[in-house]
Order: structure tokens, then C-alpha cells, then sequence
């Protein structure tokens, strides 16, 4: 198809650009490379006029199709001429950019012969891909130069050609590039799996709290209310020392009850006996007088051993831990509800409350990390002294195990009540099972394995 530059009418920017969009709307919707190629050496002159094109690809060194032209002869002169002078030209670094190409320029011998196919210049017109990888060349046959408006249109319309062959033929690589590509996947996933099969020990975190070793719980012994707290939270306490009282004044006037009636059930037992002499029914009435006594004594007894139970005193030297005084005071106690703790705040041991889903290979001497909250950035060693065997159930209604472990060194920081993470240190394995150890459990149950 040749067009006469003199007929092509000038047109608006507006018309143009909408001639550009279509272009790329319809090289983008072409179905097979048949179509592309017609496109690219038949529509373009929509663009740009030109006189004759001629299609050629990096690929094949060949030239694939001419404007006019149903099918061409790669083994016709002109054809096998332009494949020799294109793929030296593809060679330069010019090749990636567009520019004229003056037939005089060229040997002597290619420009007798080019100057047999064109006038006295043709366009290089560059399709690449994204990567700016060279697909083929567009050639123009035109007598006058392209300005610079139509190298900046020509070069979104090349955009587009070269996008639309990428779709069409998926991009294919090269085959020593596949065999490359494959090379350096196949060198990714063995070291992939090397890394994956590093040994690794495992490990989890939990929260964990600084608890006396061996505190001493002070319960109710019998049920009352509590009338005093004669310590503070958190106060030295000494053995033997009284810390709280419960409400004894019930107790105190059954006592008196029971202290009356011994004296009086002593002092009838004493005056039968004086007249048992004389009165042989009241001799009669002592065995029942004396059990009487008896039993007004036991009464006496109990009630004020239930009396000296109202006291609570410290077992041993402490601190007293419990909440608030004014959630105590007035509280009815029931038998064995706890009220404080006696604990020696120089023997401690951690706490550590691991959920039953982090459960890793830990058995007693594992290594333990303790971050507390209020210094994270100083880890505190520790190891594991015992694991329970059954889970309890936490705050927030999880199961977890409670292990304790000891500290290796003494530190200053440590004190009851602390809290923080402690990231426990199990048996060794391979750094796949360690990233995707929870995973996998998932996973097992999900497929019921």
C-alpha cells in the first residue's frame, strides 16, 4: 500500500491523539500474529505516512512481511539484501532508539543495491519489550525525516506493538536463556532445601511471673467474717506474728454460755455429793451430774480452741501478700478460702504458663530466657526445674502447662510479682519444621491425620 505524502491532509492534535488510542485499542485486541503483523505495516500510516514497510524480527533475522504484500520470499534479493543489512544494524547502538537510515551511508556495495529498493532513506522503528529487549524492526520508506512530534507518537505506538506481541507469544525466552533461567531455579530450590534442613533448636514464648518457692497460704480454718487485718499488703512479717482476726464475739458468748453452765453443773455435782451421804436418791443423781460436767467442760474446750482459730498468725518470717484491705474487712469467709500468703521474698522461681498448642520438646534443665517487662532488653537465665503434667485452665480461659524453673545467677532486679516473657529452649531440629511446625499441626487436624 503506498500513500502519497502530498494527499495526507493535516490534522488536529485532538484527531492525532484519538488516532494513536485507536491504534493501541486495536493492536492490543489483534487475536494471532497474523493480525499484529497486518496491523504494524498497514494501520500505522494512520499515524505517520509513509511510502512502503517493511516488517523485520530480531528473532528469525528474516523479514516477515511488507505493506501491499500478501506473503514475501525470504529468499528473493531485496529480502536476503535487507536481512544482512538489519542484523548489522540491530548490532548498533542505535538499534533501540528510532532513527533514519541514509542509504548512501551504507558500503558501497549495499547502497548500490539499497538504492535499487529505496529512494534515498528509510526509518528504523524499534518493537521492544518491556524489558527493552529487542523484538523486530518496523521500517519506514519516506522521503522527508520524522519530526519530533511523530517520534514521541510513534514511540507509545511502538510501546504498544511490542506489548501486544509479548501477549500474543507469551514471551517466550530463548532457549539457552530457558536452560539458564531453569539452571539458576534448579540452584534456588537446592538451596532452599539445604537451608531449610539447617539444625535449629526450637524454641517458644510465654508468659511467665516471678513466684515465691515455697509460700505458705493462710486459710480459713473455720467459716466467719473478717473483723481485722493487722498487716499491709506487701509488709515484713515475723514468725509467730498475728496478721488478722476474724469476728469472734459469736463464739466468745457461747464460750461464757458453756463457762456458765460448767460452773453451775460443777456446784450441783459438788452439793449431791454432800447429800449423797444422807440421801441415797441423790447419790443416784452424781453419775448423771458428772457427765453433765464433762461435757460442759469439752464444750468449754472446743470453744476456745474454735476461738484461738479466728486468729491467723504468720508460720514463718515474710512478706504478706494479698490484695486490698477494704475487700477483706466484713467479708464472710468459708472453711479453707485462702487470705494471704506468706512468701520469703529471697527465694523466688519463675512461672511459666505455656499454652498447649506452643507444647515444644522441654524437659526438665532446658535453658530458659526471662524478659521482664520493665527491662525487656536484658535477658535473666534461667532453667527448668519441673513441667506439670496436666493442663489448668488461665485468665483467658486457654489451657496451658505450668512449668517453674530456677534462676542461674542472683539479680538485683528480680523481685516478687514481676512479670514478663520467658522464651523456652527445647531439643534441636531442622529449620523447616521450626518456621512451619504450627502450620503443619493446622494442618494435621484439619485432615484429621
Amino acid at each position: 500500500m503506498t500513500i502519497s505524502l502530498k494527499d495526507q491532509k493535516a490534522v488536529t492534535v485532538e484527531e492525532t491523539l484519538l488516532t494513536l488510542v485507536q491504534l493501541e485499542q486495536k493492536i492490543r485486541g489483534a487475536k494471532n500474529l497474523q493480525e499484529w503483523q497486518f496491523i504494524c505495516l498497514n494501520d500505522t500510516q494512520l499515524l505517520v505516512p509513509f511510502q512502503q514497510s517493511v516488517l523485520w524480527m530480531f528473532g528469525s533475522k528474516k523479514v516477515e512481511g511488507a505493506s501491499g504484500l500478501v506473503d514475501v520470499d525470504s529468499n528473493a534479493p531485496f529480502c536476503s539484501w535487507l536481512n544482512r543489512v538489519l542484523s548489522g544494524i540491530a548490532k548498533t547502538e542505535k538499534a533501540d532508539r528510532i532513527h533514519a537510515i541514509e542509504v548512501a551511508d551504507l558500503s558501497p556495495e549495499d547502497a548500490k543495491q539499497g538504492s535499487e529498493y529505496f529512494s534515498t532513506r528509510f526509518i528504523w522503528l524499534p518493537i521492544k519489550s518491556a524489558k527493552g529487549d529487542l523484538i523486530g524492526a518496523l521500517l519506514l520508506s519516506r522521503s522527508t525525516p520524522l519530526n519530533l512530534r511523530d517520534k514521541k507518537l510513534l514511540g507509545f505506538l511502538l510501546e504498544a506493538y511490542g506489548h501486544a506481541w509479548i501477549g500474543l507469544t507469551g514471551a517466550k525466552k530463548p532457549k539457552g536463556q530457558r536452560k539458564k533461567s531453569a539452571l539458576w531455579w534448579l540452584l534456588g530450590l537446592l538451596a532452599t532445601i539445604g537451608v531449610l534442613s539447617l539444625p535449629v533448636q526450637q524454641s517458644v514464648i510465654a508468659p511467665a511471673d516471678i513466684v515465691p518457692r515455697q509460700p505458705s497460704v493462710l486459710r480459713a480454718p473455720i467459716e466467719g467474717v473478717i473483723s481485722e487485718l493487722l498487716v499491709k499488703p506487701n509488709e515484713q512479717v515475723k514468725q509467730g506474728q498475728l496478721v488478722a482476726k476474724l469476728d469472734a464475739q459469736a463464739l466468745t458468748q457461747e464460750l461464757e454460755s458453756a463457762h456458765q453452765t460448767y460452773v453451775v453443773t460443777g456446784a450441783e455435782l459438788r452439793m449431791a455429793q454432800q447429800q449423797s451421804f444422807i440421801d441415797e436418791q441423790r447419790k443416784a443423781t452424781l453419775a448423771i451430774l458428772e457427765g453433765k460436767l464433762l461435757q460442759a467442760k469439752s464444750d468449754m474446750n472446743y470453744l476456745q480452741d474454735q476461738l484461738r482459730r479466728t486468729e491467723f498468725r504468720a508460720p514463718h518470717s515474710g512478706v504478706a501478700i494479698f490484695d486490698d484491705a477494704g475487700d477483706w474487712l466484713g467479708k464472710p469467709m468459708t472453711l479453707g478460702e485462702p487470705l494471704m500468703t506468706i512468701a520469703n521474698p529471697d527465694e523466688i522461681e519463675l512461672e511459666v504458663r505455656l499454652p498447649l498448642e506452643d507444647v515444644i520438646g522441654i524437659t526438665a534443665g532446658s535453658s530458659v530466657k526471662y524478659f521482664l517487662d520493665s527491662n525487656p532488653s536484658a535477658p535473666i537465665k534461667a532453667q527448668v526445674r519441673s513441667i506439670d503434667y496436666q493442663a489448668r485452665p488461665t485468665q483467658d480461659g486457654q489451657y496451658a502447662l505450668h512449668l517453674t524453673a530456677v534462676f542461674v545467677n542472683d539479680n538485683a532486679t528480680l523481685r516478687l510479682g514481676k512479670k514478663g516473657l520467658a522464651k523456652l529452649y527445647g531439643e534441636q531440629t531442622s529449620l523447616f519444621y521450626y518456621v512451619f511446625r504450627k502450620p503443619l499441626t493446622k494442618l494435621r487436624i484439619w485432615l484429621s491425620w
